[in-house]
């Protein structure tokens, strides 16, 4: 059994975050995300910085769609 070492959520509620952050990353490097086994790059837990680059990301998406 292999352990992937990736940043754990500290709550209950910011699994989506997590969920999209991680597509990101996996999108962004490909399959080699996955084989590293470090999804993450070596942290323990994303900062407030990174969820709020993922709010302004998905609302730029968003409203790009909406108001097109």
């Amino acid at each position: 059994m292999r352990i992937l070492m990736c940043p754990r959520q500290p709550g209950c509620t910011e699994c989506g975050y997590f969920v999209l952050k991680f597509m990101k990353e996996i999108v962004k490097h490909g399959v080699r995300a996955l084989e590293n086994d470090n999804i993450g790059g070596d942290s323990n837990e994303y900062t407030d910085a990174d969820f709020d680059d993922i709010r302004e990301e998905w609302a730029i998406y968003v409203s790009n769609f909406i108001f097109r």
